[in-house]
């Protein structure tokens, strides 16, 4: 089908937006310029036919590939877990989907003869704000695409460029480093001039999700259940596609930690169904799902690498025959406050405990008491304390200074380098400690033994920045 470009008077004064057309059965619905600069300038079509419309999972038509902006535990799926205050996750994922944008079936319900690709790119940001509480935003945009023509008829972009700005907030309501839930609220704005499926004067969409998991041994698994809600305004004149209803949204997840890899390997499965009947959009084409396999890889203890691939597993819109991703995730922080968990894998306020005693435990020698510090940090590769260690180990040596029997120092670290490596590191950083204990506090160095465990005694997951973060520290046992 051979198509001509239409322009369309009444829009004249706004030479960066392109308005739809309709030829036969197809309806083109064009898109803003991108601010971004570098992109190439063309616009954005979508065509849709009679009876026949589309729905995402998450956000505009042709993308249901996003990334979560925490950078925790999966790729597209939510955990109950939180970005810790002032933990800061920076994200870049580009994936490459071929046919996955809309195509018009015949009247026996085949697919027509063509072939296109995409290649799209998710800029996120996530910020942890308060205890269990983290905020986030994504960038979505298409970059390139290409086309082949075949019989009937096809969507396909002429404009790359931003397609919405997404906002999500999640809280936890219960639970620790090893699972719990959450609850994630969200909205989609969308970008896209003269959208058929949002209509004339519709509004942002609106997403209340739950989400849930647990830890088996070195396996997380988890789910999200949810409801979005959409504002859509009234029907383009000429459209031959209804604006979008309200979905039911869902998703679960597993991932397997290598921590002798430093690897991740993940699993997931996303769709969405309608919630409430529309006249002149078939349920099939309103309805998704999408398989995804893949892995992250730590490359330090900030910077981790994505990669993997999908398919579709019910053909709708955006689900493709096939997709491969690639992905950055960098975490920094915290940015204010200092992580110091008041009890083990829960963060505190800033400044509110900075030795912990975990318990005191009878044993035949006598009573063992157990504390935890956190707050001693080392240099890189190093046995140099830094941080706040001078007021740790003051409070330490006013502990000791009633009289002990024995001091036992515990290091530990997380999992990044060889085993045998952050053995030994975990053991000089804990003859650090011993050596400033004597120094600086004048107790016998026979009194007290140095211990490394390295990576063997996490506490919390080894596979995302903040779970290591809590993994390097020091743990005290004092015999009276």
């Amino acid at each position: 089908m051979k198509t001509q470009r239409i322009s369309p008077g009444n829009r004249a004064s706004q030479p960066r937006k392109v308005s739809f057309r309709i030829i036969q059965t197809t309806l083109i619905v064009s898109k803003q310029r991108s601010p971004l600069k570098s992109f190439k300038p063309i616009a954005f079509l979508i065509p849709f036919v009679t009876s026949t419309a589309f729905a995402n999972v998450v956000g505009p038509v042709a993308q249901n590939f996003n990334p979560t902006t925490s950078g925790l535990d999966f790729v597209t799926v939510q955990s109950s877990e939180t970005l810790k205050p002032g933990i800061v996750n920076l994200g870049l994922f580009l994936n490459y989907a071929v046919n996955s944008l809309p195509y018009f079936e015949d009247e026996r319900r085949h697919r027509l003869e063509f072939k296109d690709s995409l290649l799209g790119l998710d800029l996120n940001a996530g910020l942890g704000l308060a205890r269990n509480w983290d905020i986030g935003i994504s960038l979505p945009h298409i970059l390139t695409q290409s086309s082949e023509d075949g019989s009937g008829s096809r969507g396909e972009f002429d404009q790359t460029g931003g397609t919405e700005i997404r906002l999500n907030t999640k809280l936890r309501v219960y639970g620790d480093d090893t699972g719990g839930v959450a609850f994630i609220a969200s909205t989609n704005i969308n970008r896209i001039d003269n959208d058929p499926y949002v209509g004339d004067g519709g509004g942002p969409t609106f997403n209340i999700e739950a989400a849930a998991d647990t830890t088996i041994d070195k396996v997380a698994v988890g789910g999200n259940v949810g409801y979005r809600m959409r504002s859509p305004g009234s029907k383009l004149e000429g459209s031959i596609a209804e604006p979008l209803k309200n979905q039911i949204i869902g998703s679960v997840a597993a991932s397997y930690h290598r921590s002798d890899l430093n690897t991740k390997f993940i699993g997931e499965i996303f769709g969405s169904l309608p919630a409430e009947d529309n006249d002149d959009n078939a349920n099939r084409s309103l309805s998704s799902a999408e398989l995804l396999l893949g892995a992250k890889h730590d490359l330090n203890t900030n910077l981790a690498l994505h990669a993997g691939a999908g398919t579709e597993l019910a053909q709708g819109l955006a689900s493709p025959d096939w997709r491969v991703y690639a992905g950055l995730n960098y975490t920094f922080g915290p940015i204010f406050n200092s992580i110091v968990p008041s009890s083990p894998g829960t963060p505190a306020e800033p400044d509110e405990e900075l030795l912990i005693q975990l318990e005191t435990e009878q044993t035949p020698a006598g009573p063992v008491d157990r504390f935890r510090a956190f707050a001693i940090m080392f240099k890189f590769d190093s046995d140099e304390m830094v941080g706040n260690y001078r007021r740790v180990l003051d409070e330490l040596a006013k502990h000791l200074q009633s009289g002990f029997e024995q001091l036992i120092i515990e290091g530990h670290t997380d999992s990044i380098g060889s085993d045998q490596y952050n053995l030994q590191l975990s053991l000089r950083r804990s003859i650090a400690i011993k050596r400033y204990l004597n120094q600086n506090y004048g107790f016998s160095l026979k009194k007290i033994s140095a211990v490394g465990w390295g990576e063997r005694r996490p506490i919390a997951d080894n596979g995302n920045y903040q779970g290591r973060q809590l993994n390097r520290r020091v743990d005290f046992k004092v015999r009276r």
